[in-house]
């Protein structure tokens, strides 16, 4: 985490911009960020979390395709103020270029950046807006005095949600913590550039992730517990037994030039490992990040051949008939987590928390692990929330010729959706027949790479 400082706020009146901390680590204590204290006072805090920071002395930031926020913020009355009605006059999340917030005297840091993506809270003229690039995309505007927009001065504990899919589509929801049913929802697109997503398309070389805000003449205080930024996470746990050349091999010993058995290629060397530790705390702040077990036997007759752990997003090789006549593909890759509702596959838990490692082969690979096929690390651009950045940046330091199949990902099989998955589960446990079929589970050959 790290602080900004106040833009237009002068030596006699700083905003407060303290550490941001969850409250599950400091007690259940509130009020670990100040935007706004005392009249006419403006301030922001810039702040990163892995995946979405690159390490130190890193040449460049990876593009972020995708992100969610989630915040809790207090937002105090100062009834008693001298000036003014006590409450606050706006803020705003951003995405985008920190130094295009406004500055200045008085600077109205409610509108957030122009350059990038802003979500605007403003009480005073009784509406929220998607603003990118400085132009609103949508809006929600008070049309009558008992709405969501018209509340927003008397809102007290505020929920906030921000998500941003790959095609650039926003979803904003806010919803007050101490009424319940107090909600608002409303969404806008990401104007899209040469067929990309002008998030994706955009030079967030000198991006970052603030709250941003003023009182004015109003002296209301908001103050920010438990940011959390999520993105999507695919790698096998600790204790994972890869086939390779040798003989079955535990994720953590892999090394690069280790041969490793995949079902279309032969042995094939690693070119790249990597790993990430995830604490009984991250896991409560990233529950999309909760390992997934698949239980021994429960794809098929010793698939996996032991209880195999892996991430959520941890694509998982099936194949057969009732997969065929799906897909019109013989075998198809199915995230974990879209795999939850068939026998034997369920969330692992995870006291002591869980580490994560993953390998990158020359390409796509189908790997045998526990004795279960899944897939190797896919180039691909959600990899940029699938590693932290240090991570991906250190890939394309040593292999530079990767980066063109960021445009032109070449997955090793076709992937199903969630709803696909979800029917496809449904009907091989009516079925009782299972996920993968005994003929289709050996590898297609045997060869060492050339």
């Amino acid at each position: 985490m790290q602080s900004g400082t106040a833009p237009g706020n002068t030596g006699t009146a700083p905003a407060l911009n303290t550490t941001i901390l969850p409250s599950r680590q400091d007690a259940d204590a509130d009020r670990e960020l100040v935007l706004y204290d005392g009249r006419n006072v403006g301030g922001f805090a810039e702040f990163f979390s892995e995946p979405f920071r690159a390490g130190p002395g890193e040449p460049e930031k990876p593009v972020i395709s995708e992100f969610s926020m989630n915040a809790r913020l207090d937002l105090i009355d100062n009834g008693g103020a001298t000036t003014g009605n006590g409450k606050i006059n706006g803020f705003s999340f951003n995405f985008g270029e920190t130094s295009t917030l406004p500055g200045g005297t008085g600077g109205a840091l409610e509108n957030g950046v122009s350059e990038g993506l802003s979500i605007r809270v403003l009480p005073s003229s009784d509406r929220v807006q998607i603003v990118w690039n400085g132009v609103v995309l949508s809006e929600a505007v008070s049309q009558n005095p008992n709405d969501f927009a018209a509340r927003l001065e008397n809102l007290r504990v505020l929920n906030m949600s921000v998500t941003v899919n790959d095609a650039g589509f926003v979803r904003v929801i806010l919803n007050e913590e101490l009424s319940p049913g107090t909600r608002l929802e409303f969404t806008a697109q990401i104007p899209p550039v040469d067929g990309k997503s002008g998030l994706t398309f955009a030079d967030q070389a000198d991006w970052g992730f603030s709250f941003a805000g003023r009182t004015a003449q109003n002296a209301g205080e908001v103050w920010i517990d438990d940011i959390r930024l999520s993105g999507t996470m695919v790698c096998f746990a600790k204790g994972t037994m890869i086939t390779t050349a040798t003989g079955p091999k535990a994720v953590e010993d892999l090394q690069p030039g280790d041969l490793v058995l995949t079902r279309d290629h032969g042995l094939q060397p690693i070119r790249w490992t990597g790993c990430w530790h995830a604490d009984a705390a991250k896991l409560a702040a990233k529950p999309q990040a909760q390992p997934i077990v698949i239980r021994q036997n429960a794809l098929g007759a010793n698939m996996p051949s032991a209880d195999l752990t892996v991430s959520p997003q941890h694509r998982i090789m099936v194949a057969s008939a009732i997969i065929e006549r799906m897909c019109n593909a013989p075998e198809v890759c199915v995230a974990a987590k879209h795999l939850l509702g068939h026998p034997g596959v369920e969330t692992a838990a995870a006291p002591d928390g869980v580490t994560y490692y993953h390998f990158l082969c020359d390409s796509h690979e189908i790997v045998l692990a526990n004795g279960a096929w899944a897939e190797s690390l896919l180039i691909a651009p959600e990899m940029y929330q699938s590693l932290p950045w240090s991570s991906v940046t250190r890939i394309f330091q040593l292999f530079p010729n990767l980066k063109a199949l960021l445009d032109n990902p070449q997955p090793a099989r076709p992937s199903m959706t969630r709803k696909q998955a979800a029917k496809m589960v449904e009907r091989h446990v009516h079925n009782d027949k299972p996920l993968v079929t005994t003929a289709l589970a050996s590898p297609k050959g045997v060869r060492a790479a050339g």
